[in-house]
């Protein structure tokens, strides 16, 4: 996928001498091992056909792009607080060493290659911190967690939220008063005024009415930071485009795994591919009720909805679109929507066709005898991904532990999203051997 470069918006640098002194002590890549570095992303168009699309969606679909651009500025500074000057920094530097630097930082959404280890590939820049930007500079994992644990209760849940950030009071008071919660739509305010707007004129664009109540619902969130309506209308999209923008996924927050990064999924519903897979959802309780783990810990009851979307992306932002590139998601994270109506899957078709045929392919020729070729085959490649993508909603979400209500998300803190991926792939390949065992899916897949 090609990559280019975001609008910053405003500079702010916030720099821990004792990282910056340990990462300057690392050999930083020349110009040609960065471009090395670079070429190991497969520079690949992904299409998706917009000519059956009427116009008033085409006139949403470019405002939801509009948007989507915005969540890559939000996101920059949510990775870290000296991101934005860099990146002004970089576009300045017109060498080819600049050049590369700069390519490779939007490939990263940041001075860190991700795929190694997270090493700087930029001089002056600190070791990427683990809790991003979303808790105080020079704080550690510690201090913030006595102060959370310290909190009553409905100030806890605020502070372990997946839409606020932690930052230092303006006195820097004692005790409890040395920090501050502070909501997403206080912390990113300005672009998520303007981001609310642009889905405020997509909503005003399209005709397909659930949409138009999701886009209306997300514009609210963004201003109100309650999520849980939006989230809730996003469950019930059934329309041409299938948007998805927003706060979501935790990985950044390398903590506790508490705080949502924004993103976006510009995509266009592959209605065939769809129908295919509907019959999946329909066994989602059988296959809670037959995990192997104990009877107790299964839900008797799953989220009624769990709708399956293959989508074909048009447009990615954010926490979406940095280093390697999502194949697909499963969400909302919210405890509370999947209760009440499950969680979506959505496959992402054209990135995973060309995942299959820029990497599967390529390391099969390598690591297969050519007998085995034949075998490989995308069918298995996609439903392989589909299996994980539905597991990620099976199994213990809500739990009690130590006498009290809480999630599986919470207890595990930083360690979630690890174990959690882990969960997928194995009880992935649990859900495809009871599939075929039950004659749902071919036995040839075994």
């Amino acid at each position: 996928m090609r990559l280019t470069p975001t609008t910053a918006f405003l500079i702010a640098a916030v720099l821990a001498s004792g990282a910056i002194l340990e990462a300057m002590q690392k050999k930083l890549p020349d110009t040609v091992a960065l471009e090395r570095m670079t070429t190991r992303f497969a520079a690949t168009d992904i299409g998706a056909d917009v000519s059956a699309l009427p116009r008033p969606e085409r006139t949403a679909l470019a405002k939801l792009i509009d948007a989507a651009k915005i969540m890559d500025a939000i996101f920059l500074r949510q990775v870290w607080a000296g991101n934005e000057a860099t990146l002004l920094d970089l576009l300045k530097d017109e060498s080819r060493l600049g050049r590369a630097r700069l390519h490779y930082f939007i490939v990263n959404k940041g001075p860190w290659s991700r795929i190694d280890q997270n090493e700087p590939f930029i001089p002056g820049v600190p070791i990427k911190p683990e809790p991003a930007n979303f808790y105080p500079a020079g704080t550690t994992k510690t201090e913030i967690e006595s102060w959370i644990n310290a909190l009553p209760d409905a100030e806890r849940t605020e502070a372990t939220s997946f839409f606020t950030t932690i930052r230092r009071t303006p006195a820097g008071g004692p005790g409890q008063n040395r920090f501050a919660i502070v909501p997403f739509s206080l912390e990113y305010q300005n672009e998520l005024a303007r981001a609310a707007e642009l889905l405020r004129e997509a909503a005003a664009a399209t005709t397909q009415p659930s949409l138009k109540n999701y886009l209306t619902k997300r514009a609210e969130a963004f201003l109100s930071n309650n999520y849980y309506e939006s989230d809730m209308a996003w469950m019930d999209i059934d329309a041409l485009i299938e948007p998805t923008i927003g706060p979501y996924e935790v990985y950044e927050d390398e903590w506790f795994n508490y705080k949502a990064a924004f993103e976006a999924f510009i995509t266009l519903r592959n209605d065939a591919e769809t129908q295919k897979l509907t019959r999946f959802s329909s066994e989602l309780q059988d296959m809670e009720n037959h995990l192997p783990i104990d009877p107790s810990l299964r839900n008797p009851k799953l989220g009624a909805m769990a709708p399956i979307r293959v989508v074909d992306v048009v447009f990615t932002a954010g926490d979406a679109n940095h280093g390697v590139q999502t194949a697909a998601f499963n969400l909302p994270n919210d405890e509370r929507v999947i209760r009440e109506k499950g969680s979506k899957r959505v496959l992402l078709k054209n990135v995973q066709q060309a995942k299959f045929n820029k990497v599967l392919m390529p390391i099969s020729k390598i690591a297969l005898a050519a007998a085995d070729g034949k075998d490989v085959s995308f069918e298995a490649f996609f439903t392989h991904i589909l299996m994980h993508e539905l597991m990620h909603g099976l199994g213990p979400h809500d739990i009690r532990a130590g006498g009290r209500a809480t999630t599986v998300r919470q207890e595990l803190k930083e360690t979630y999203s690890a174990i959690e991926e882990a969960k997928a792939d194995i009880s992935g390949l649990f859900a495809l051997q009871y599939l075929i065992d039950k004659g749902i899916l071919d036995r040839q897949l075994e």
